[in-house]
Protein backbone atom coordinates (compact mmCIF):
# COMPACT_ATOMS: atom_id res chain seq x y z
CA UNK A 1 0.00 0.00 0.00
CA UNK A 2 3.11 2.04 1.05
CA UNK A 3 4.53 1.15 -2.05
CA UNK A 4 1.23 2.51 -4.47
CA UNK A 5 1.32 5.86 -2.85
CA UNK A 6 4.81 6.92 -3.30
CA UNK A 7 4.69 5.51 -6.95
CA UNK A 8 1.68 7.77 -7.43
CA UNK A 9 3.04 10.49 -5.94
CA UNK A 10 6.35 10.58 -8.10
CA UNK A 11 4.18 10.16 -11.00
CA UNK A 12 2.37 13.03 -10.79
CA UNK A 13 5.75 14.41 -9.47
CA UNK A 14 6.90 13.60 -13.20
CA UNK A 15 3.51 14.29 -14.61
CA UNK A 16 3.61 17.77 -13.66
CA UNK A 17 7.60 18.87 -14.02
CA UNK A 18 6.53 17.80 -17.33
CA UNK A 19 3.92 20.09 -17.77
CA UNK A 20 6.15 22.86 -16.10
CA UNK A 21 8.96 21.53 -19.09
CA UNK A 22 6.84 20.99 -22.09
CA UNK A 23 4.11 24.49 -21.17
CA UNK A 24 6.60 27.05 -22.51
CA UNK A 25 8.16 24.69 -25.42
CA UNK A 26 3.52 24.49 -26.63
CA UNK A 27 3.28 27.94 -25.91
CA UNK A 28 6.19 28.93 -28.46
CA UNK A 29 4.88 26.32 -30.89
CA UNK A 30 1.81 28.04 -30.70
CA UNK A 31 3.15 31.19 -32.76
CA UNK A 32 4.14 29.42 -35.80
CA UNK A 33 0.85 27.16 -36.03
CA UNK A 34 -1.90 29.51 -34.88
CA UNK A 35 -0.28 32.97 -35.71
CA UNK A 36 -4.07 33.80 -37.74
CA UNK A 37 -6.15 33.07 -33.95
CA UNK A 38 -3.10 35.39 -32.85
CA UNK A 39 -3.88 38.14 -35.88
CA UNK A 40 -7.46 37.85 -35.35
CA UNK A 41 -7.27 38.33 -31.76
CA UNK A 42 -5.29 41.45 -32.38
CA UNK A 43 -7.69 42.91 -34.90
CA UNK A 44 -10.47 42.65 -32.26
CA UNK A 45 -8.12 44.45 -29.14
CA UNK A 46 -6.37 46.95 -31.08
CA UNK A 47 -9.95 48.81 -31.41
CA UNK A 48 -11.24 48.39 -27.84
CA UNK A 49 -8.52 51.27 -26.54
CA UNK A 50 -10.19 53.71 -29.06
CA UNK A 51 -13.84 52.55 -27.92
CA UNK A 52 -12.69 53.10 -23.94
CA UNK A 53 -11.32 56.54 -24.75
CA UNK A 54 -14.50 57.52 -26.38
CA UNK A 55 -16.08 56.44 -23.23
CA UNK A 56 -13.72 58.10 -20.85
CA UNK A 57 -13.82 61.45 -22.67
CA UNK A 58 -17.02 62.27 -22.28
CA UNK A 59 -17.27 63.01 -18.48
CA UNK A 60 -13.41 64.43 -19.02
CA UNK A 61 -15.23 67.24 -21.46
CA UNK A 62 -17.68 68.11 -18.90
CA UNK A 63 -15.70 68.21 -16.13
CA UNK A 64 -13.04 70.80 -18.12
CA UNK A 65 -16.03 72.55 -19.06
CA UNK A 66 -17.24 72.94 -15.47
CA UNK A 67 -14.10 73.96 -14.52
CA UNK A 68 -13.28 70.94 -12.74
CA UNK A 69 -9.41 69.52 -12.39
CA UNK A 70 -8.40 66.15 -13.70
CA UNK A 71 -6.77 63.03 -11.51
CA UNK A 72 -3.74 62.45 -13.01
CA UNK A 73 -4.06 58.76 -13.47
CA UNK A 74 -6.73 59.62 -15.86
CA UNK A 75 -4.45 62.36 -17.57
CA UNK A 76 -1.84 59.86 -18.00
CA UNK A 77 -3.85 56.89 -19.31
CA UNK A 78 -5.78 59.12 -22.05
CA UNK A 79 -1.81 59.70 -23.36
CA UNK A 80 -0.62 56.25 -23.19
CA UNK A 81 -3.63 55.58 -25.36
CA UNK A 82 -3.11 58.17 -27.62
CA UNK A 83 0.63 57.01 -27.91
CA UNK A 84 -0.49 53.14 -28.24
CA UNK A 85 -2.98 54.39 -31.46
CA UNK A 86 -0.05 56.84 -33.13
CA UNK A 87 2.85 54.68 -32.92
CA UNK A 88 0.75 52.62 -34.95
CA UNK A 89 2.24 48.71 -33.83
CA UNK A 90 -1.02 47.35 -34.41
CA UNK A 91 -1.37 48.23 -37.75
CA UNK A 92 1.66 47.41 -39.06
CA UNK A 93 1.48 43.63 -37.97
CA UNK A 94 -1.64 43.69 -39.27
CA UNK A 95 -0.65 44.80 -42.12
CA UNK A 96 2.71 42.31 -42.50
CA UNK A 97 -0.19 39.63 -42.46
CA UNK A 98 0.25 38.85 -45.86
CA UNK A 99 3.99 38.70 -45.91
CA UNK A 100 3.40 35.82 -43.46
CA UNK A 101 1.11 33.75 -45.38
CA UNK A 102 3.73 33.28 -48.00
CA UNK A 103 6.09 30.36 -48.51
CA UNK A 104 9.31 29.79 -48.54
CA UNK A 105 11.11 26.99 -50.73
CA UNK A 106 8.81 27.81 -54.00
CA UNK A 107 5.66 27.04 -51.93
CA UNK A 108 7.14 24.27 -50.33
CA UNK A 109 7.23 25.27 -46.60
CA UNK A 110 5.36 27.91 -44.93
CA UNK A 111 7.27 30.93 -43.91
CA UNK A 112 7.24 29.33 -40.40
CA UNK A 113 9.94 32.76 -39.34
CA UNK A 114 7.90 35.08 -40.00
CA UNK A 115 4.41 33.38 -38.27
CA UNK A 116 6.38 33.18 -35.80
CA UNK A 117 7.54 36.39 -35.36
CA UNK A 118 4.30 37.77 -35.83
CA UNK A 119 2.29 36.24 -33.82
CA UNK A 120 4.32 37.15 -30.91
CA UNK A 121 4.51 40.71 -31.69
CA UNK A 122 0.47 40.53 -32.05
CA UNK A 123 0.39 38.54 -28.71
CA UNK A 124 2.17 41.52 -27.15
CA UNK A 125 0.41 43.93 -28.61
CA UNK A 126 -3.16 42.18 -27.96
CA UNK A 127 -2.14 42.12 -24.36
CA UNK A 128 -1.01 45.90 -24.19
CA UNK A 129 -4.20 46.72 -25.40
CA UNK A 130 -6.12 44.70 -23.22
CA UNK A 131 -4.45 45.97 -20.58
CA UNK A 132 -4.90 49.37 -21.46
CA UNK A 133 -8.98 48.89 -21.47
CA UNK A 134 -8.41 47.39 -17.86
CA UNK A 135 -6.73 50.10 -17.01
CA UNK A 136 -9.81 52.74 -17.97
CA UNK A 137 -12.15 51.80 -15.48
CA UNK A 138 -12.32 54.99 -13.57
CA UNK A 139 -15.00 55.84 -11.32
CA UNK A 140 -14.68 59.01 -11.07
CA UNK A 141 -12.17 60.88 -13.80
CA UNK A 142 -12.19 64.58 -11.74
CA UNK A 143 -12.67 66.70 -8.75
CA UNK A 144 -13.79 69.86 -7.57
CA UNK A 145 -11.00 71.59 -6.62
CA UNK A 146 -11.10 73.98 -4.12
CA UNK A 147 -11.73 77.58 -4.42
CA UNK A 148 -8.21 79.92 -4.89
CA UNK A 149 -7.85 83.44 -3.70
CA UNK A 150 -5.38 86.10 -5.09
CA UNK A 151 -2.95 86.81 -2.41
CA UNK A 152 -3.17 90.47 -2.78
CA UNK A 153 -6.33 92.52 -3.56
CA UNK A 154 -6.74 94.77 -6.55
CA UNK A 155 -7.33 98.53 -5.37
CA UNK A 156 -8.61 100.49 -7.65
CA UNK A 157 -8.57 104.80 -7.25
CA UNK A 158 -6.27 104.48 -3.95
CA UNK A 159 -4.02 107.94 -4.44
CA UNK A 160 -1.18 108.64 -1.77
CA UNK A 161 -2.84 111.64 -0.50
CA UNK A 162 -1.45 113.26 2.67
CA UNK A 163 -5.11 112.97 3.93
CA UNK A 164 -5.01 109.06 3.09
CA UNK A 165 -1.34 108.23 4.06
CA UNK A 166 -1.44 109.11 7.37
CA UNK A 167 -4.48 106.78 8.52
CA UNK A 168 -2.94 104.60 5.85
CA UNK A 169 0.61 104.63 7.68
CA UNK A 170 -1.03 104.31 11.37
CA UNK A 171 -3.56 101.21 11.11
CA UNK A 172 -0.67 99.52 9.19
CA UNK A 173 1.35 100.34 12.70
CA UNK A 174 -1.85 99.28 14.76
CA UNK A 175 -1.85 96.00 12.92
CA UNK A 176 1.58 95.17 14.34
CA UNK A 177 0.63 95.79 18.05
CA UNK A 178 0.22 92.76 19.58
CA UNK A 179 -2.52 93.44 21.88
CA UNK A 180 -4.93 95.09 19.37
CA UNK A 181 -7.03 92.79 18.23
CA UNK A 182 -9.76 94.48 16.90
CA UNK A 183 -9.13 98.20 14.76
CA UNK A 184 -12.24 100.26 13.43
CA UNK A 185 -11.72 103.20 10.91
CA UNK A 186 -14.89 105.35 9.95
CA UNK A 187 -15.84 107.87 7.70
CA UNK A 188 -18.81 109.10 5.81
CA UNK A 189 -19.95 107.04 3.10
CA UNK A 190 -17.87 106.94 -0.46
CA UNK A 191 -14.57 108.67 2.04
CA UNK A 192 -12.72 105.67 0.83
CA UNK A 193 -12.84 103.25 3.66
CA UNK A 194 -13.17 100.33 1.64
CA UNK A 195 -10.13 101.07 -0.83
CA UNK A 196 -7.57 101.91 2.47
CA UNK A 197 -8.37 98.78 4.19
CA UNK A 198 -7.59 96.82 1.11
CA UNK A 199 -4.33 98.81 1.14
CA UNK A 200 -3.80 98.25 4.15
CA UNK A 201 -4.44 94.36 3.90
CA UNK A 202 -2.11 94.52 0.67
CA UNK A 203 1.08 95.98 2.69
CA UNK A 204 0.48 93.63 5.75
CA UNK A 205 0.59 90.67 3.71
CA UNK A 206 3.77 91.96 1.47
CA UNK A 207 5.45 92.27 4.86
CA UNK A 208 4.19 88.40 5.94
CA UNK A 209 2.36 90.10 9.12
CA UNK A 210 -0.22 87.36 8.57
CA UNK A 211 -0.66 84.25 6.45
CA UNK A 212 -3.92 84.93 4.90
CA UNK A 213 -6.64 87.52 5.10
CA UNK A 214 -10.08 86.84 4.62
CA UNK A 215 -13.06 89.99 3.80
CA UNK A 216 -16.55 90.37 3.88
CA UNK A 217 -18.89 92.89 3.83
CA UNK A 218 -21.75 93.23 5.87
CA UNK A 219 -24.24 96.19 4.48
CA UNK A 220 -27.34 97.45 6.66
CA UNK A 221 -29.16 94.20 6.73
CA UNK A 222 -26.56 91.70 7.24
CA UNK A 223 -26.69 88.18 5.70
CA UNK A 224 -25.00 85.79 7.81
CA UNK A 225 -25.25 82.63 5.32
CA UNK A 226 -23.67 85.64 2.98
CA UNK A 227 -20.85 86.86 5.08
CA UNK A 228 -19.77 83.17 5.56
CA UNK A 229 -20.08 82.00 2.29
CA UNK A 230 -17.24 84.97 1.74
CA UNK A 231 -15.44 84.25 4.51
CA UNK A 232 -15.36 80.47 3.46
CA UNK A 233 -14.45 80.71 -0.32
CA UNK A 234 -11.54 83.32 1.00
CA UNK A 235 -10.51 80.15 3.12
CA UNK A 236 -11.15 77.88 0.51
CA UNK A 237 -14.04 75.59 2.53
CA UNK A 238 -17.45 74.93 1.27
CA UNK A 239 -20.52 74.02 3.84
CA UNK A 240 -22.65 70.93 2.97
CA UNK A 241 -26.30 71.96 2.06
CA UNK A 242 -27.57 70.42 5.45
CA UNK A 243 -25.84 72.56 7.57
CA UNK A 244 -27.59 74.89 9.54
CA UNK A 245 -26.40 78.55 10.76
CA UNK A 246 -25.16 77.47 13.84
CA UNK A 247 -23.13 74.07 12.31
CA UNK A 248 -22.03 76.66 9.88
CA UNK A 249 -20.70 78.55 12.52
CA UNK A 250 -19.11 76.15 14.32
CA UNK A 251 -16.97 74.89 11.29
CA UNK A 252 -16.35 78.32 10.21
CA UNK A 253 -15.08 79.03 13.68
CA UNK A 254 -12.69 76.40 14.03
CA UNK A 255 -11.42 77.03 10.32
CA UNK A 256 -10.54 80.56 11.36
CA UNK A 257 -8.80 79.23 14.38
CA UNK A 258 -6.69 77.00 12.07
CA UNK A 259 -4.94 80.23 10.93
CA UNK A 260 -2.00 80.56 12.61
CA UNK A 261 -1.86 84.50 11.91
CA UNK A 262 -5.02 85.65 9.86
CA UNK A 263 -6.66 89.22 9.18
CA UNK A 264 -9.91 89.58 9.09
CA UNK A 265 -12.13 92.39 7.20
CA UNK A 266 -15.46 92.92 8.42
CA UNK A 267 -16.63 96.06 6.16
CA UNK A 268 -19.14 98.58 5.72
CA UNK A 269 -21.09 97.92 9.36
CA UNK A 270 -24.14 99.23 10.36
CA UNK A 271 -25.24 97.68 12.91
CA UNK A 272 -24.32 95.72 16.20
CA UNK A 273 -22.71 92.23 14.16
CA UNK A 274 -22.24 89.51 16.89
CA UNK A 275 -19.20 87.71 16.17
CA UNK A 276 -20.05 83.76 17.40
CA UNK A 277 -23.44 84.02 15.65
CA UNK A 278 -21.15 84.09 12.30
CA UNK A 279 -18.41 82.16 13.43
CA UNK A 280 -15.74 84.33 14.27
CA UNK A 281 -13.06 84.02 16.75
CA UNK A 282 -12.47 87.31 18.32
CA UNK A 283 -9.93 88.37 21.83
CA UNK A 284 -7.11 86.91 23.39
CA UNK A 285 -5.98 83.24 21.62
CA UNK A 286 -6.55 80.27 23.32
CA UNK A 287 -4.49 78.97 26.13
CA UNK A 288 -2.43 77.02 24.45
CA UNK A 289 -1.72 79.08 21.72
CA UNK A 290 -0.62 82.24 24.04
CA UNK A 291 3.36 80.95 22.61
CA UNK A 292 2.14 81.18 19.16
CA UNK A 293 2.12 85.37 17.33
CA UNK A 294 -1.18 87.12 19.27
CA UNK A 295 -1.34 88.89 15.58
CA UNK A 296 -2.94 85.51 14.32
CA UNK A 297 -6.69 86.50 14.85
CA UNK A 298 -6.59 90.52 14.01
CA UNK A 299 -9.72 92.02 12.60
CA UNK A 300 -10.36 95.40 10.91
CA UNK A 301 -14.03 96.76 10.66
CA UNK A 302 -15.22 99.74 8.50
CA UNK A 303 -18.57 101.95 9.56
CA UNK A 304 -20.05 105.05 9.38
CA UNK A 305 -20.44 105.16 13.05
CA UNK A 306 -17.61 105.80 15.42
CA UNK A 307 -19.84 104.85 18.46
CA UNK A 308 -21.29 101.85 16.82
CA UNK A 309 -17.46 100.33 16.40
CA UNK A 310 -16.32 101.29 20.01
CA UNK A 311 -19.89 100.67 22.06
CA UNK A 312 -21.36 97.86 19.73
CA UNK A 313 -18.05 96.48 18.36
CA UNK A 314 -15.47 96.57 21.06
CA UNK A 315 -12.80 98.69 19.15
CA UNK A 316 -9.64 98.91 20.71
CA UNK A 317 -8.38 101.53 18.39
CA UNK A 318 -10.56 103.90 16.05
CA UNK A 319 -9.03 106.16 13.31
CA UNK A 320 -11.23 108.72 10.93
CA UNK A 321 -10.90 109.23 7.05
CA UNK A 322 -11.72 112.31 6.44
CA UNK A 323 -12.78 114.26 2.81
CA UNK A 324 -10.27 115.29 0.76
CA UNK A 325 -9.27 118.66 0.74
CA UNK A 326 -9.83 121.14 -2.08
CA UNK A 327 -6.03 120.73 -3.38
CA UNK A 328 -6.58 117.00 -3.20
CA UNK A 329 -9.86 116.50 -4.88
CA UNK A 330 -8.13 118.68 -7.64
CA UNK A 331 -5.62 117.04 -7.97
CA UNK A 332 -7.47 113.39 -7.88
CA UNK A 333 -10.10 115.12 -10.58
CA UNK A 334 -7.52 116.13 -12.86
CA UNK A 335 -5.37 113.49 -13.34
CA UNK A 336 -8.40 111.52 -14.53
CA UNK A 337 -10.38 114.07 -16.56
CA UNK A 338 -6.75 114.58 -17.94
CA UNK A 339 -6.00 117.14 -20.57
CA UNK A 340 -9.69 118.61 -20.31
CA UNK A 341 -9.08 119.77 -17.05
CA UNK A 342 -6.25 121.59 -18.92
CA UNK A 343 -8.42 123.64 -20.71
CA UNK A 344 -8.78 127.19 -19.22
CA UNK A 345 -12.32 126.93 -20.32
CA UNK A 346 -12.93 124.04 -18.43
CA UNK A 347 -11.59 124.72 -15.21
CA UNK A 348 -14.51 127.50 -13.13
CA UNK A 349 -16.80 124.47 -14.20
CA UNK A 350 -14.01 121.98 -12.55
CA UNK A 351 -14.02 123.53 -9.45
CA UNK A 352 -17.68 123.59 -9.30
CA UNK A 353 -17.25 119.60 -9.75
CA UNK A 354 -15.30 119.63 -6.63
CA UNK A 355 -17.02 121.96 -4.78
CA UNK A 356 -20.70 119.79 -5.06
CA UNK A 357 -18.97 116.81 -4.46
CA UNK A 358 -17.65 117.51 -1.19
CA UNK A 359 -14.21 116.34 -1.40
CA UNK A 360 -15.49 112.89 -1.31
CA UNK A 361 -13.05 110.45 -3.32
CA UNK A 362 -16.25 107.91 -5.43
CA UNK A 363 -18.12 111.31 -6.30
CA UNK A 364 -15.20 112.87 -7.97
CA UNK A 365 -14.07 109.56 -9.40
CA UNK A 366 -17.47 108.66 -10.90
CA UNK A 367 -18.11 112.24 -12.41
CA UNK A 368 -14.36 112.28 -13.79
CA UNK A 369 -14.22 109.11 -15.67
CA UNK A 370 -18.24 110.11 -16.93
CA UNK A 371 -16.43 113.15 -18.31
CA UNK A 372 -12.49 111.65 -19.16
CA UNK A 373 -13.58 111.06 -23.17
CA UNK A 374 -15.92 113.80 -23.39
CA UNK A 375 -15.81 116.92 -25.39
CA UNK A 376 -17.06 119.81 -23.19
CA UNK A 377 -20.84 120.04 -23.85
CA UNK A 378 -23.28 123.09 -23.25
CA UNK A 379 -22.68 124.61 -19.85
CA UNK A 380 -26.81 124.07 -19.14
CA UNK A 381 -26.31 120.75 -19.02
CA UNK A 382 -23.76 120.06 -16.39
CA UNK A 383 -25.33 123.13 -14.59
CA UNK A 384 -28.19 120.44 -14.40
CA UNK A 385 -25.98 117.40 -13.22
CA UNK A 386 -24.28 120.24 -10.49
CA UNK A 387 -27.60 120.51 -8.92
CA UNK A 388 -28.77 116.83 -8.80
CA UNK A 389 -25.33 116.30 -7.26
CA UNK A 390 -25.92 119.37 -4.69
CA UNK A 391 -29.38 118.23 -3.73
CA UNK A 392 -27.98 114.31 -3.51
CA UNK A 393 -25.27 115.71 -1.12
CA UNK A 394 -27.61 117.81 1.09
CA UNK A 395 -29.45 115.06 2.29
CA UNK A 396 -26.64 112.52 2.40
CA UNK A 397 -25.38 115.30 5.11
CA UNK A 398 -28.63 115.44 6.73
CA UNK A 399 -28.91 111.64 6.73
CA UNK A 400 -25.61 110.86 8.38
CA UNK A 401 -24.50 113.55 9.88
CA UNK A 402 -25.87 112.21 13.60
CA UNK A 403 -23.09 109.82 12.73
CA UNK A 404 -20.28 112.01 13.41
CA UNK A 405 -19.03 113.27 16.78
Amino acid sequence: MAIEACLAFLTNCVSEGAKSLFNPITWQISYVFKYQSYIDELKVQVKQPGYKREMVQQPVNHARLQGDELYEGVTDWLHSVDEFISEGVAKSIIDDEDRAKKSCFKGLCPNLISRYKLSKQAAKAAEAAASLVGKGNFSNVSYRPAPKRAEHMQVKDFEAFDSRMKVFQDVVETVKVDKVNIIGVYGMGGVGKTTLVKQVANQVMEDKLFDKFVMAEITQTPDHHKIQDKLAFDLGMEFDLNENEFQRASRLCQRLKQEKRLLIILDNIWTKLEFDTVGIPYGDVDEKDREDDRRRRTIILTSRSRDLLRNDMKSQKDFSIEVLSKEEALQLFGKIVCNSAKASSFQPLADEIVEKCGGLPVALITLAKALQNERLVISAYFSYILLLISLSFSCFGLKYSSYFS
